[in-house]
């Protein structure tokens, strides 16, 4: 059995935008590739972020925000920042993983998460596209 690639997707709260893009790769690449979330400075995820991530992974989850420090002796291919303040607050990476940034503005309401569901699916199907992942 193969080593499926892992993602580690990284935002300052841990409460959005790293939230969909981890339940979206994980949904868009059926097992080839685990993905994960975490921010320096989680918060809990608020409601409609969490029924959005449940609805986009069926209703089956309940995302939890996770800090650096919880995964900080997890191995992962490429790490993904997708806002300033998480790139800036990352350690120094090790040479052996790739590092992509992604800025991504904060969704203040439902429009926004939609916006930014799709934005972030395209870049998605692209970047697996490109590794060979799906």
């Amino acid at each position: 059995m193969n080593t499926p690639y892992k993602v580690l997707f990284v935002c300052r709260h841990n409460s959005t935008r790293s939230q969909i893009a981890e339940a979206l790769t994980n949904k868009m690449a059926h097992g080839r590739v685990v993905a994960k979330s975490a921010g320096p400075e989680p918060l809990p995820v608020p409601k409609e972020v969490a029924g959005w991530v449940s609805q986009l992974l069926g209703g089956d989850i309940k995302p939890e925000s996770k800090s650096l420090d919880d995964i900080a002796l997890e191995p992962f291919d490429t790490i993904i920042t997708l806002c300033d303040k998480s790139h800036d607050a990352l350690p120094e990476l090790p040479t052996d993983q790739q590092h992509i940034r992604w800025d991504f503005h904060h969704a203040d309401n439902t429009e926004d998460l939609k916006h930014m569901e799709i934005e972030i699916s395209e870049r998605l199907n692209l970047m697996l596209q490109a590794k060979g992942l799906i």
